[in-house]
């Protein structure tokens, strides 16, 4: 006799298995989408690097200089460096190509070279403006040297130009009203010109209402005056003196 025919049920935890399964592909898949981003990242990260790496190869690296032998090595080297600049060179910047020469030493290398140039009674001349060191030609070959001469300035200082740059160079910090109450006049055009030649800035607000701003002279009012610093500037009883005498 035959046993009926009964259906296979699948097994209760077959459902379970299939909601496992999907779970865990979807972790799966979840771990290598992290991981491909976190590769990502660090392959973005290392390009950036590279980059980085790469503009500050492009920089031009600071040259370093050699160590300085003797004494006369020094000085032949200071002799160039001012030959070759357009701008004073002060101590420190000196000592900074020139080393290990200590600041006194150095100082004295230009008193030295300065002699030098002094004795051989030739045209150039060592001389100290604007708080440095730079080569220059001797004043009594000015006429000479007229035809070669390329200034910012093409024409001489107006009497309002000198007058008011005197008031700022012996009052500064000084702001315009004040500069006007001296002349008896505005200033405004005048400050305005001076500063156009870099021969008056700005260095400051005075705290008062309004806030005006404060004039001073620049470095290139020494050097063109010839000035060590603002401590050379003849005193008022000297000028007060010399026109005097210049009234007779």
């Amino acid at each position: 006799m035959s046993r009926p025919k009964t259906s296979k049920k699948p097994p209760e935890n077959e459902p379970r298995q299939e909601a496992a399964e999907i779970v865990e592909a979807d972790e799966t898949a979840e771990a290598e989408a992290a991981h491909g981003e976190s590769a990502a990242t660090v392959e973005e990260m290392a390009a950036d690097e590279a980059d980085a790496a790469g503009e500050e190869s492009s920089r031009p690296a600071r040259q370093k200089t050699p160590r300085v032998r003797n004494a006369a090595q020094a000085k032949a080297i200071l002799e160039c460096l001012l030959f070759v600049t357009v701008e004073p060179l002060t101590l420190k910047q000196i000592r900074e190509i020139i080393h290990p020469t200590d600041s006194a030493a150095l100082r004295a290398l230009v008193v030295e070279l300065q002699n030098e140039y002094d004795s051989r009674g030739g045209g150039l001349q060592i001389v100290e403006v604007a708080g440095g060191y730079q080569m220059a030609t001797r004043s009594h070959y000015a006429d000479w040297m007229a035809p070669f001469r390329k200034r910012k300035r093409r024409t001489g200082l107006s009497v309002a130009m000198l007058e008011t740059l005197a008031i700022i160079a012996y009052k500064q910090p000084i702001i315009r009203a004040e500069v006007d109450a001296i002349r008896g006049v505005d200033s405004s055009g005048t400050i305005h010109a001076l500063q156009e030649i870099e021969l008056v800035e700005v260095v400051g607000q005075k705290q008062v209402p309004g806030r005006p701003f404060l004039y001073g002279t620049t470095k290139d009012f020494l050097k063109h005056f010839g000035l060590k610093s603002l401590s050379e500037l003849p005193s008022i009883e000297s000028l007060r003196e010399r026109f005097e005498l210049s009234q007779g």
